[in-house]
């Protein structure tokens, strides 16, 4: 296999090269004797410095070759041109390169997929484009300094050194032809300063500088190294210490050679006895213990500090970002895996480094963390599925089980004794997460014993298991393409189709990981059992990226399903409901989960004694951009398919059978100008006043029927067992009566079948914001929807969901669920890097595995983000040309993710001129042939604009692996992606990816960057950030870069749900009086609000109110001051009608954002049929109206 981390290392050296430099290339000539070119050719290099082999620039100034590292004269500003530099008589090679200028990297097939991606309109969903806040730069100033800051002690003896390095370009003339022409020699400049104890500990702050500083090949660049020392909290030797390297050249003498080029510097710190004086820098913005807080740390913030004790902040960058070290560092990453476990045992925090330096282009790499549960001899602890399907005998399972318990509760006893050995001000914090641990064990135990004790369970336990085992199978296989012979007349599918054996299983395959399993048993019980102590308790699912969070909530869904069909009540109402916060991922997730529900349809068909007549089914409920909302819809559509009317979007979903993985669907002409006629439409059928999927192979167990619902109409007659939707969906319990039928209530307002008793909320953490706080309001009328009041004890909904963050996580699921009780799971250990079903991978030496590695980009020299952009995708596309063909494919495809489509359309634009012309740039520079440049054949758009059916044909494009130039099938060279990538974009292959700008959110930062290097062991990833040069908080970013990174989960903000707040109230309350009568009132109320129903009103406040009292009790009066004035308007407008599109009536309800007439708008309820986006939109049109009414005025 090729080693694809030395591919990713040359990538990084290949972007340094082109941002900073140098970059010496080509032969070597001797540039101490005069140079002559007879011939031009014979000029066109690359060449390099004999002997020294330093870089020769002979096209560009480097000022302009270079915008990262560079420190300018003092005072010189971007607008100041370099005419002294006289450029014009730089070599020019647009006049040596032949024809081949006027090719254009980009292919035609590439300009018409960036033409596509123009043409398309709409907004992303989930997205908003709002800028950052951004400021001009100080009079537009270069920079002329960095520094880096620190605390440090000074004994008496210290010696507090600067080594400092940097390039300067010397201008030299050579000859072509007779005529000048300026060559640009590069030479190493070397600064070195010392400072002693005595300067440094002043009473008070003293700015020092080393009269004797010594500088090699400096000459008349006049570079200072600055110091600026100041007392520590009055400690007698402790001082923060700041650093400055300084060009006071001045600003008329700007020319190239008197800037300073990749500069860099180091600071030791040095006595007879140690070089590790240098502390923790006391950052009052971070979570430590050591720091002086405004305010005592919370519960939450001791924990952080607990786990990120190992990774501490030893310096902050000043146009620069910081690095650290111990005395015995020899490469920068050692550092970072001494501060983590080794070979199970724990190391000591790092409390002093030696060194700390100043970066232009930082990189830190993330640990890659690990699901894999180990014994001690090494092997790994699997947990077969067959076994506790019941399928293997003579093997239940059970003992796999009891081993991952038992391997948990030794881990546990392990943490508990090292609590000892901790700092006294970690061990609270240390306890208390060893007490939940020793929480979530027990319930594992009690969830294994309930199995065991409870037939039922244990039945519905190895159904679930077997479901999934198939689920895993059959979601794996190839996909089946439709074919027909020549005349068309016999359809088949390619490959065949082919009974599964679960006896020849992949090594993937069929195997729960040790989290998962134990999710499962944490949870049986209060899942099962309504009256269990933790129904009421929320289960928050904490796991990386790619860790298998869906499969053990998956798992539990079937499990709860059959738990409910063995429980033969005979009900047929809707049991699971999974929300999402996104269409796209719902749709998603909807043909992941199809193909379990499919499974457990296929063990229920073999055993209807014991698991009934009624069918498992499925059913999706989004808004009508994704799927029909009626059945004439969703005919209509169809036969607009069948008709191969472009013009028809394909919003049924099922792209392939989920058991079978035949095609369904369009299956467009082979010809692609072919547009009239009728084509087949694979697998949608016409079945009386609706349209039904099935499997269209014959051979396919599901040939008649899939037990598939995508139609609102449908969904609310079938009520599907599982029920997948957006959670604003939900705002249509104010306006659809049907919806009902959802909670098993009837048209007279009673419970006529139990309620959806699983709730599954994906991505907590994107629940925030107006989004959360609108949510959080609906959700307290649909958590009663979700209860069962038929019994004595009513019976409440489990609540399960998975989050990025848990900061604040406790406040986000009380606000959002009204529960004062969550689980977090798995619970965290005493570091960051363990938690036994989490861990940081490791190799058989003990050291870290590669992870994802994160490069900063800050370019203040190249004038613009844009003009970084081109620079560094130049160099990310071009790189790949640099590697074997074997070692490519990881590299090939960029993912570019951008903050909005704003964004997204300017850098679109550079595709289209700025990037091709920089390739030739990029070709003249380093003397290739034009065949030796990348070409583009694909550039894809990934964002919420994509229509439903072209999202999976993204990802399919994405899926195409590099193989060689010329490939049938070409790989996605570009893909430009918005949010939606945050979830559901699991795509192995991926490796590359550039984000532009900040993310807004550190939760958006790590699901977005965790799309790529998913298979960390085989082809790690790489992500590069490109800052903003005007926005403050991407330069804070920037300059705290490792610090930020090796902190990456504390750092994430806390999310804000305010449900109750005034605003909230104000634009939903009344939403949800309107939804509580349509929903649980008779008939009566179902069609008319008049009259006023007082009795189900006061009901609904009775609900509220203990709510509200338990949320934000500093509400409740305004509360109750906007309920009693809904009501005074419910009463005094006396409508008649709930909504009204006749416009005959004025009706109680009108959509938010609809036009209403003066006199309506004081007489109806502006309401929102989504919780996203409830005002009116419009666009603005720029006209020439106004130049033909003022023609028209002149000719009157």
């Amino acid at each position: 296999m090729p080693d694809y981390a030395n591919g990713r290392d040359r990538m990084l050296q290949l972007l340094r090269e082109e941002l900073i430099g140098p970059s010496p290339q080509g032969k070597e000539i001797d540039c101490t004797k005069p140079i002559s070119f007879d011939v031009a050719q014979e000029s066109y290099g690359p060449w390099r410095q004999q002997g020294s082999g330093e870089e020769i620039l002979q096209r560009d100034p480097p000022s302009k070759r270079y915008g990262v590292g560079v420190l300018y004269p003092w005072g010189a500003s971007i607008e100041d041109n370099q005419t002294n530099d006289n450029s014009t008589n730089i070599v020019a090679f647009s006049d040596i390169v032949e024809n081949e200028n006027d090719n254009n990297v980009m292919t035609s097939q590439a300009q018409k997929s960036i033409e596509l991606i123009e043409n398309r309109s709409g907004s992303a969903e989930g997205t908003t484009d709002i800028p950052d806040i951004e400021i001009p730069a100080v009079k537009g100033n270069r920079p002329s300094s960095m520094g880096i800051s620190f605390l440090a002690d000074i004994p008496d003896d210290a010696i507090l050194t600067v080594n400092a390095s940097g390039g300067r370009y010397h201008k030299h003339t050579i000859f072509l032809q007779g005529q000048e022409r300026i060559w640009w020699l590069r030479s190493q400049v070397t600064i070195r300063a010392t400072f002693e104890a005595s300067q440094l500990c002043t009473q008070r702050e003293s700015k020092l500088e080393d009269p004797n500083i010594q500088a090699d090949n400096a000459d008349d660049l006049d570079i200072a190294v600055e110091l600026y020392s100041r007392p520590y909290k009055h400690m007698a030797g402790r001082r923060i210490i700041t650093v400055c390297l300084v060009n006071r050249s001045k600003k008329q003498n700007f020319t190239d050679q008197y800037c300073l080029f990749q500069s860099f510097f180091k600071v030791h710190i040095n006595t007879s006895e140690t070089s590790n004086l240098i502390h923790p820098y006391p950052d009052s913005t971070a979570i430590d213990i050591d720091v002086d807080n405004i305010l005592p740390l919370d519960d939450e913030e001791e924990s952080l500090a607990l786990l990120y004790r190992k990774a501490r902040t030893f310096a902050v960058g000043h146009n620069c970002a910081a690095n650290w070290g111990p005395a015995d560092t020899k490469k920068q990453e050692q550092l970072f895996e001494k501060n983590y476990q080794k070979n199970g045992e724990q190391t000591a925090t790092i409390e002093t480094v030696a060194w700390v330096s100043a970066e232009t282009l930082p990189t830190i790499e993330i640990p890659s963390t690990t699901p894999n549960v180990e014994r001690k001899d090494g092997t790994k602890v699997e947990v077969e599925m067959k076994a506790l399907a019941g399928l293997i005998p003579g093997d239940d399972g059970i003992h796999a089980l009891k081993e991952v318990l038992q391997l948990y509760e030794d881990w546990i006893e392990q943490q508990s004794r090292e609590i000892s050995t901790l700092d006294l001000k970690y061990r609270q914090a240390a306890q208390k997460h060893v007490d939940e641990c020793k929480k979530c064990v027990d319930r594992m135990k009690q969830g294994l014993y309930y199995l065991q004790t409870t037939p039922k369970a244990m039945r519905a336990f190895k159904l679930a298991n077997h479901a999934m085992l198939l689920q895993q199978t059959h979601a794996g296989r190839e996909p089946r393409k439709y074919q027909t012979d020549q005349k068309a007349v016999t359809v088949s599918f390619s490959p065949p189709y082919h009974e599964l054996d679960l006896n020849k299983l992949e090594p993937n395959q069929g195997k729960w990981r040790a989290f998962q399993v134990a999710f499962l048993l944490m949870t049986v019980q209060s899942t099962a059992d309504p009256q269990s102590m933790d129904r009421k308790q929320v289960e928050l699912i904490w796991f990386p990226t790619g860790g298998g969070k869906t499969e053990a909530y998956l798992g539990l869904a079937a499990y709860a399903m059959f738990m409910r069909r063995l429980e033969k009540s005979a009900n047929r109402g809707v049991q699971v409901l999974m929300r999402y916060t996104l269409r796209l991922l719902t749709a998603q997730q909807f043909q992941r989960a199809s193909t379990l529900i499919c499974a457990m349809e296929h063990l229920r068909r073999k055993n209807t004694e014991e698991l009934g007549t009624n069918e498992f089914s499925i059913g999706v409920w989004v808004g009508n951009a994704t799927t029909p909302n009626k059945r004439d819809e969703a005919i209509a559509m169809l036969n607009g398919l069948a008709r191969n009317d472009r013009s028809v979007e394909n919003k049924f979903l099922v792209n392939k059978c989920p058991w079978c993985r035949a095609q369904m669907g369009p299956i467009k002409p082979a010809k692609s100008g072919r547009s009239a006629g009728t084509i087949p439409v694979s697998g949608y059928s016409r079945k009386e006043k609706t349209v039904i999927f099935h499997c269209p192979d014959r051979q396919c167990e599901f040939y008649r029927n899939l037990p598939i619902y995508v139609i609102d109409e449908d969904i609310y007659e079938k009520r599907p067992t599982m029920l997948i939707g957006t959670v604003d969906k939900f705002a249509l319990i104010a306006w659809k009566n049907e919806v009902r039928n959802i909670f098993g209530i009837n048209p007279e307002g009673v419970r006529e079948y139990a309620p959806p008793s699983l709730i599954i909320q994906d991505e907590l953490h994107l629940i925030s914001g107006p989004l959360g706080s609108m949510v959080g309001l609906y959700e307290t009328l649909i958590e009663e929807l979700c209860t069962d009041r038929r019994y004595e004890r009513p019976i409440s909904p489990k609540i399960i969901s998975s989050t990025a963050t848990i900061r604040r996580y406790k406040e986000q699921v009380q606000r959002l669920f009204g529960r004062d009780n969550v689980s977090l799971f798995p619970p965290p250990g005493l570091s960051v890097d363990d938690s036994f079903f989490a861990r940081y991978a490791t190799n058989a030496e003990g050291n870290l595995e590669h992870g994802r590695l994160h490069v900063g980009v800050y370019a203040p020299g190249l004038g613009s983000l844009q003009t970084a952009q081109v620079r560094s995708f130049t160099a990310l596309l071009q790189s790949p040309l640099a590697l074997s063909e074997a070692e490519r494919d990881p590299w090939w495809s960029l993912l570019l993710f951008f903050n909005s489509l704003r964004e997204l359309g300017t850098t679109l634009s550079l595709f289209q001129s700025d990037i091709p012309d920089y390739f030739r740039v990029l070709m003249n520079r380093e003397g290739k042939k034009f065949d030796e440049l990348r070409k583009f054949w694909n550039i894809l758009e990934l964002t919420g604009r994509l229509k439903n059916e072209e999202v999976p044909e993204a990802i399919a494009k994405l899926e195409i692996e590099y193989k060689k130039d010329g490939q049938r099938d070409r790989p996605v060279d570009v893909c430009l992606a918005s949010n939606i990538i945050e979830v559901g974009v699991d795509i192995d292959r991926l490796s590359l990816m550039t984000v532009v700008g900040q993310p807004k959110t550190t939760s958006q930062y790590i699901q977005v960057t965790g799309r790529v290097g998913r298979r960390w062991w085989e082809r790690p990833g790489l992500v590069i950030t490109l800052y903003g040069l005007t926005r403050p908080r991407d330069r804070s970013h920037y300059e705290k870069f490792r610090s930020y990174h090796e902190r990456l989960y504390a750092q994430v903000e806390p999310t804000s749900v305010t449900p109750f707040s005034p605003p909230v109230l104000d634009r939903a309350l009344h939403a949800i009086m309107a939804a509580y009568v349509r929903q649980l009132g008779d008939k009566d109320n179902a069609r008319s609000p008049y009259p006023y129903p007082s009795h189900l009103i006061e009901k609904l406040r009775q609900i509220l109110i203990p709510r509200i009292e338990a949320i934000d009790p500093g509400e409740l009066p305004n509360f109750i001051r906007v309920f009693d004035n809904r009501i005074n308007q419910w009463k005094s407008w006396q409508r008649n009608v709930w909504e009204d599109n006749s416009g005959n009536e004025i009706p109680l309800l009108v959509p938010a954002g609809a036009y209403v007439t003066s006199e309506q708008k004081h007489l109806t309820w502006q309401t929102a049929n989504s919780m996203r986006n409830v005002d009116a939109e419009c666009n603005a049109v720029i006209t020439s109206l106004y130049a033909e009414a003022e023609e028209g005025q002149n000719n009157g």
